[in-house]
């Protein structure tokens, strides 16, 4: 859950601080060369990273010393911390333009469009546009850690047992691709399948399915159409919101330019981003059945990420609005619904005039978000020789065998440039590859919106006012996306 951990109190910060300090002022030479200094911000694989450098350093004697933060904590403090250290890190980890913001100001981010090294600028040259860390379209700071989608999970077991076993593939198959109304009438009827079962059919994307006349296997635990994390403001904050943002920027790049008139032209995709939050609310399941607005769906202690993964996997729920990293936490439930899931877009009542990125209304809603959430950067402050020792550890740790090897095989990510020989061991993981090879993608625009504007400002809105109501009118959509726009004009004026 990459962006949304609470960061340290700053007590903690302080002490983590002077420990770093302390324990990295060692020179670390090894046969007379420089050592080369990482620092790596996803603790979850902070043993898989190490053993990299390890094979790097055996393969090409270039010495190692990597530092990885705890797995679940924030890393900007602990960054900080190494940047201002004896040896401060020669590649590190950032957090897109969020952060990209600091280290240019600092004078540490590397402009890679810089490097003449003629195999790292094919490897620069090479990143996708909607992948690219730059603010100006033109600058680069940072290689892909990897890439990350979400959508609506799904369990094709459970769609098996809501249409029978030699429907599922099709069922799935034409949720992927239906509009937004079959989508919303599809998500009716299974909330009155699963309050009253019947043999009712259900249209979608020009084919006719029809529900298994009773409840069997995994639906007979339903209790809603979607499980929802509503104390997590990031998810319909950053997560929801960031489809619609899609509407009008292509890019992370473009949202942190944003002008006042293409603010302006927000106000119809925010107002079908509430309107799409409204209806997945009123078809909530929990743990103890169907679940109205009001002050239980934003407890932390019932419908918490935890609760949210829980219920999917439990198969209380037909829907799952995460990405490919809650995979180990559904598994930790049921490794066999991680092992059925796929992911089918996120469907928003847009019209082909809101749409500003060329595409249209339906073309959007057969996309997923596909962005890279972490990337690593090579500190221009560095030596001579540390910066040529980190573009050669890049430039070895793009080689296709070691992409395989270490991102793949040991990570359990999803490289930015997958191609269809990636050999990928999950199954969101694998549903994430066949979109990417589809086209058919949006990108993370709310990675350059102001601050914490999407989670921390409009994410907190909704759940305040919204979520604890239990009517929403056209007003409340209009209201809604017009909060949005104007808060986020303000902060982008306190920023410049």
């Amino acid at each position: 859950m990459h962006t949304h951990r609470k960061a340290w109190m700053g007590v903690c910060a302080a002490l983590l601080s002077a420990v770093l300090l302390s324990g990295c002022t060692g020179t670390d030479e090894k046969d007379g060369q420089e050592t080369l200094y990482l620092f790596n911000s996803k603790g979850e694989n902070a043993e898989q990273f190490q053993q990299m450098c390890d094979d790097f350093t055996a393969e090409t004697g270039i010495p190692t010393n990597a530092f990885s933060v705890g797995s679940g904590q924030d890393a900007i403090e602990p960054l900080r911390a190494q940047m201002n250290s004896k040896n401060p890190p020669a590649i590190f980890s950032m957090q897109g333009i969020k952060e990209l913001h600091e280290w240019k100001e600092s004078g540490r981010a590397l402009d890679l469009t810089t490097v003449t090294d003629p195999d790292f600028k094919q490897i620069v040259d090479g990143i996708p546009a909607d992948l690219r860390l730059t603010t100006d379209g033109q600058a680069i700071y940072g290689i892909p850690y990897n890439v990350e989608g979400y959508g609506f999970m799904v369990d094709s077991q459970m769609i098996a047992d809501l249409f029978g076993a030699d429907n599922a593939e099709a069922v799935i198959a034409a949720l992927r691709d239906c509009s937004y109304e079959e989508f919303q009438a599809f998500c009716e009827a299974a909330d009155a399948y699963i309050e009253a079962p019947s043999a009712a059919s259900v249209a979608l994307s020009g084919n006719t399915f029809q529900f298994l006349p009773q409840k069997t296997g995994r639906a007979q635990k339903l209790t809603g159409v979607f499980a929802f994390a509503g104390s997590e403001d990031w998810t319909y904050g950053d997560h929801l919101v960031n489809v619609a943002l899609n509407a009008v920027f292509a890019t992370a790049a473009e949202a942190n330019a944003a002008t006042d008139t293409q603010l302006d032209s927000l106000q119809g995709p925010l107002t079908a981003y509430a309107e799409a939050l409204d209806f997945i609310t009123q078809h909530v399941g929990g743990l103890k059945g169907a679940t109205p607005r009001g002050s239980d769906l934003i407890s932390a202690a019932g419908f918490g990420y935890d609760q949210s993964v829980q219920m999917y996997a439990d198969g209380n729920d037909i829907f799952l609005q995460q990405g490919n990293w809650a995979a180990e936490n559904i598994a930790k439930v049921d490794a066999e619904v991680a092992n059925r899931s796929s992911f089918i877009p996120i469907k928003l009542p847009l019209t082909d005039d809101m749409i500003k990125t060329g595409k249209t209304a339906a073309e959007f809603n057969r996309c997923i978000p596909v962005y890279a959430p972490n990337y690593y950067a090579i500190n221009a402050k560095a030596s001579e020789t540390a910066q040529q020792n980190a573009i050669r550890f890049l430039t070895w740790m793009q080689k296709p065998e070691n992409v395989q090897k270490y991102i793949v095989g040991s990570f359990r990510a999803v490289p930015y440039n997958a191609t269809p020989d990636t050999e990928l061991t999950d199954s969101l993981s694998k549903s994430i590859l066949q979109y990417m090879q589809e086209g058919r993608t949006l990108s993370a625009p709310y990675h350059g919106t102001p601050g914490t504007w999407s989670s921390d400002v409009l994410g907190r809105k909704l759940m305040e006012e919204y979520l604890t109501k239990a009517d929403w009118t056209e007003a409340d959509y209009a209201a809604i996306a017009e909060y949005g726009i104007s808060t986020w004009k303000e902060r982008k004026a306190a920023q410049s």
